[in-house]
């Protein structure tokens, strides 16, 4: 994890705001529930954990950084399994 010991410890010590950002990372690489260190809810080891990769992160740090993209992603997600083809087949038009 790239973070100095002293930020690790402010963050620790409730000098610096626990960011989403910084709970997920640090999940990634210790396996303690970035849901757990926010809210205080569900279990704090990630027992059956799919780890992300590091280009996966950046991935879903870019999406949440703009917050229209983010809001599509969102709405992707409530489409039904049914309808991945057709949307496929309408983004890849969009792009040409």
């Amino acid at each position: 994890m790239k973070i100095h010991h002293t930020n690790l410890y402010r963050v620790a010590a409730g000098k610096r705001p626990l960011t989403s950002t910084f709970a997920v990372n640090f999940e990634h690489h210790t396996n303690i529930s970035s849901v757990w260190l926010t809210t205080g809810e569900g279990e704090m080891i990630k027992a059956d954990v799919e780890i992300f990769s590091d280009e996966e992160i950046r991935f879903f740090y870019k999406i949440k950084k703009d917050a229209a993209l983010y809001e599509l992603v969102k709405l992707l997600a409530k489409v039904k399994k049914d309808n991945y083809e057709l949307l496929k087949g309408l983004i890849l038009k969009l792009i040409k």
